[in-house]
């Protein structure tokens, strides 16, 4: 069997390649894909410190194809564990983003239920490194 860590990095970097497709190219989307990694209840807090329900998340991607244009990039960086104790996996990683030549960084902490055949995104918190300008 896998180590639980290792499939929430691979999780953590797959799900934002999906996100990188879908918010820098028009028309491309993966709903089904999000409505998957995203179990019932799952809640997010933004870098800002506003709170989203799934509901919420869903609706933000559904709508949001290709809103940060062609070039837009994400890489994550440093995914670790802080916490494993099956089913539930604490990640913590670095998601840094480009938008027109600007960059952005937050530090990020999911929690994850690796019970089913996938990990399964429960919570995420993020916290600013470098915020966008402005």
């Amino acid at each position: 069997m896998t180590d639980p860590a290792a499939r929430c990095a691979e999780e953590i970097v797959a799900l934002h390649r999906v996100f990188e497709a879908t918010l820098g190219a028009p028309g491309t989307d993966d709903a089904g894909r999000y409505e998957a990694a995203f179990a019932p209840g799952f809640t997010m807090v933004m870098p800002n410190g506003h709170r989203l329900e799934r509901a919420e998340v869903l609706a933000f991607l559904r709508g949001a194809r290709g809103v940060r244009g062609a070039g837009f990039r994400i890489a994550i960086e440093d995914a670790a564990p802080l916490h494993v104790a099956p089913p539930l996996v604490l990640m913590q990683y670095v998601e840094r983003q480009w938008v027109g030549g600007a960059e952005t960084a937050r530090r990020a902490c999911a929690l994850f239920d690796i019970g089913g055949l996938a990990p399964r995104w429960l919570f995420v918190q993020e916290t600013w490194i470098t915020p966008p300008a402005g």
